[in-house]
């Protein structure tokens, strides 16, 4: 998005800034301001204060039909974007820069559980598929191979935190090496609320988080029990790890780049197109409640709201034939290895 921000949205986050939200947060509500911004350019003209104040409850109709109709965004997206825009206008009106405001008197999307739809979750043998193509080194190019004997734990790694443990992307991205504890099997996982929980490794995955931080050379290499960012981002230039003279210490691997590994780990999986880190852990949760694990027990395992957060979850099992929740079941997998 090439466009400047208009500036009364640039004040709006700069007092975001000021209250002390998060800077993830903030870049979450500049994307959909500056959405907002080239969609008013391109339907009705540039985007002033003056312009903002002037917006009709058509005009907003419109917006919000573009984002249902022809951009199929879910409800909870349209939803989203409907609260920045609102929150926009109430700053707005708090400094008197407008008198009322169209979205004020919009009515959102009504917010209605919808079951997932196939494309949203991995079945045992796709994710058996991903994992291998992980460690393998198919469809890489040249520059891509050479790198790869550093990076495919640390891959493998990731892609187990979605699937094995039902991590959200930030919270992978946001692991330190203070979080990670060798010598007792744990994985402290910290939420955006700053909630924390502890996760047991298995000896398997421990191996593979041991063996890619040994692997990074000892001058980028991340302090063992500090703030520093456990998982580290790569210059394939360079072939090594990076490091940011800025922070002064190994350059994270931010979540952008941990989707952007997930997209060409699944596109040499030949997987469907669009799985990211929520389709894996949306596969986690399907696989532990179709497993019979108990619902109050997942909802603390993920720091989750309260079990209507797992409505979802349920209303998408009671719509899968028996065969498709035996290919999510890992006891039924294990079963029938055990049977062979």
């Amino acid at each position: 998005m090439s466009q400047p921000i208009p500036a009364f949205m640039e004040d709006y986050l700069d007092s975001l800034r000021e209250k002390g939200r998060k800077e993830s947060t903030i870049k979450r509500y500049q994307y959909d301001l500056i959405d907002f911004s080239e969609w008013h350019q391109k339907s009705i003209g540039p985007l002033s204060l003056e312009a903002w104040s002037a917006l009709s409850y058509e005009n907003i109709t419109l917006f919000f039909d573009e984002l249902i109709k022809v951009r199929s965004y879910k409800v909870r997206t349209t939803r989203r974007i409907y609260s920045v825009l609102q929150q926009l206008a109430r700053f707005c009106l708090s400094n008197g820069q407008v008198l009322t405001h169209a979205i004020l008197h919009y009515k959102q999307p009504e917010l209605v559980d919808a079951p997932l739809s196939r494309n949203e979750w991995l079945n045992k043998s796709e994710s058996d598929r991903l994992l291998t193509m992980i460690r393998s080194y198919e469809g890489l190019t040249e520059n891509q191979m050479r790198g790869r004997p550093l990076l495919i734990d640390r891959n493998e790694f990731i892609a187990q935190l979605f699937l094995s443990y039902g991590c959200s992307l930030h919270e992978v991205a946001s692991l330190t090496t203070a979080d990670v504890r060798f010598e007792r099997n744990q994985l402290r996982i910290r939420s955006e609320k700053g909630i924390s929980r502890i996760v047991t490794l298995t000896e398997d995955h421990k191996r593979l988080a041991y063996t890619y931080l040994t692997l990074i050379p000892e001058p980028v290499r991340p302090r063992l029990f500090s703030n520093e960012p456990f998982f580290v981002a790569f210059d394939f230039q360079r072939e090594t790890f990076r490091w940011s003279y800025e922070e002064d210490r190994p350059k994270r691997l931010t979540e952008i780049s941990i989707q952007k590994m997930l997209r060409l780990e699944v596109m040499r999986a030949s997987l469907r197109k669009g799985f990211s880190a929520m389709q894996l852990r949306h596969t986690f949760i399907l696989r532990k409640l179709i497993d019979g694990a108990d619902p109050f027990t997942i909802q603390q395992y993920l720091g989750l709201k309260s079990p209507l957060s797992l409505r979802r979850y349920f209303l998408t099992i009671d719509q899968l034939s028996t065969e498709e929740k035996l290919s999510l079941s890992e006891t039924a997998t294990e079963a029938l290895n055990v049977s062979k």
